[in-house]
């Protein structure tokens, strides 16, 4: 909460975290939407932010997640500044949240994730390994702490995760992280946030999640129970999801992730528009997204026509359609740079906010 850009949002991360099924469920993998994996999901108290929806872990950047003294205790395990050049391929646009710094913003956020994920879940993604015994497949978890006592000091204090981790000999294992995505907060919301997303794979699900209290229920589900299910989802939580969907099997997704982490260039802001007889959240791409967007112009446009007529005279659709209670994603002849290409696909009827 400290780091307001701007005035009118604040950075933050947001992590995936992946798990590998048992082959029981494995078995039942039509009901899962033909995934072999299951996602750390958390459905947020009425007091917290986004209240009562499902959420992927996730918070504020903090002071102590930029703080240079990572560097030092990353190099006593063998890193250098020449191990974080990965994390961005300098060969086109970025997204503004990685712009001032990319490698930097990048080990920053990252470790914001990290931090979020164990303060809200007792998920501590960290690693005792050093550099050359690394495998870099699966995110590395230490489980032989005191959770409960740690949290509360890290949630109290958020310069204590780096005593913790000093005092267990651990590092953030930040390069088990890959970037998704960038979403920002339209204007129209009151608490507006710059999130990046990042994608980590567990190779089995961890014995014990301690949940913090603005946490009312955890759940591993897979991306097409929860977009069958009646939860209440964000536009990101959505959009991830569907997206996600589209990739059956954690060890391609964790390598399609990695593979692509340092090159994307879109910021997903939803640009809103009135019709007739609803609204559209316009996404990057759409032919009706403006071509220059003002991030803190709240001006709602209007269109004099319906929703319909306007998804008539789109060719390229990248948008949420939104009617009385009727709400659904449309995606048409949008082709997305460095990512998953969902063809064209309609996700009808979701309850969102």
């Amino acid at each position: 909460m400290k780091n307001i850009i701007g005035k009118s949002w604040r950075d933050s991360a947001s992590l995936i975290v992946l798990t590998k099924r048992n082959s029981e469920l494995l078995s039942r993998v039509e009901d899962r939407g033909g995934v072999n994996y299951d996602i750390l999901l958390q459905t947020r108290t009425r007091t917290a932010s986004f209240a009562n929806s499902v959420v992927f872990p996730g918070g504020v950047s903090e002071p102590i997640d930029g703080s240079q003294r990572w560097l030092h205790l990353l190099a006593k395990f063998g890193y250098s500044k020449q191990d974080f050049q990965a994390f961005h391929h300098p060969s086109g646009a970025i997204t503004p949240i990685f712009q001032k710094d990319p490698i930097q913003r990048h080990i920053e956020l990252r470790i914001t994730a990290i931090r979020e994920t164990f303060e809200e879940l007792g998920l501590l993604i960290c690693s005792r390994q050093h550099k050359e015994e690394r495998d870099g497949t699966w995110a590395g978890i230490i489980e032989d702490i005191d959770v409960a006592y740690w949290q509360n000091r890290v949630e109290k204090n958020p310069d204590d995760w780096l005593v913790l981790c000093e005092e267990h000999k651990c590092y953030p294992d930040i390069w088990s992280l890959s970037y998704w995505s960038n979403w920002l907060t339209p204007v129209t919301f009151k608490r507006r946030f710059n999130t990046a997303f990042f994608i980590a794979g567990l190779e089995q699900k961890p014995a014990n999640i301690t949940s913090s209290s603005e946490v009312a229920d955890i759940e591993w589900l897979s991306p097409e129970a929860v977009l069958k299910s009646d939860k209440i989802l964000y536009p990101p939580q959505l959009y991830e999801l569907t997206r996600l969907s589209h990739v059956k099997d954690i060890k391609q997704l964790i390598k399609f992730a990695s593979e692509r982490s340092g090159y994307d260039s879109v910021l997903s802001y939803p640009v809103i528009v009135k019709a007739k007889d609803g609204m559209l959240h316009l996404l990057p791409g759409d032919d009706l997204y403006p071509t220059s967007v003002d991030y803190n112009d709240n001006t709602i446009k209007y269109i004099d026509k319906t929703v319909l007529e306007l998804r008539e005279g789109s060719k390229i659709i990248h948008r949420v359609e939104a009617q009385k209670e009727s709400k659904r994603l449309l995606i048409q002849n949008y082709k997305p740079e460095h990512h998953v290409n969902m063809e064209d696909l309609v996700v009808p009827a979701f309850d969102t906010v």
